[in-house]
């Protein structure tokens, strides 16, 4: 590990207001054989960022990683209301969804993000 070329990456994550409820942006990182958030990686530096319109909270974080390292990004926002007749609602209550997509990315040679499949 002391030898290995390591390249400067800085991802943004954050809570931010949305139609129906609210976005949330995170981020995890491969540890050995597990997923982590980007918190917790050795030499994180975290810094909670200036809060404007539309926004509950942001964090930037900087991290040093190996080219190759992988990262999911994981974005969880409300999800549209559903298809339904007029008097549906009063067969049963309809709680709030959410709509969770992951995507994988891996860090490249010059600390690019390089999206998989």
């Amino acid at each position: 590990m002391g030898d290995e070329r390591r390249v400067a990456i800085e991802l943004t994550e954050g809570e931010y207001v949305a139609v129906r409820g609210k976005r949330e942006l995170t981020w995890l990182i491969r540890m050995a054989d597990a997923w982590v958030h980007i918190s917790k990686w050795p030499g994180a530096e975290v810094e909670r960022c200036r809060i404007g319109s539309g926004m509950v909270w942001e964090n930037r974080t900087r991290l040093l990683v190996a080219p190759g390292a992988r990262l999911i990004r994981v974005e969880s926002r409300p999800a549209p209301y559903p298809k339904r007749d007029t008097l549906s609602y009063l067969q049963r209550p309809t709680l709030p969804k959410r709509r969770v997509v992951r995507q994988e990315f891996r860090v490249g040679a010059r600390g690019d993000l390089l999206r998989e499949g």
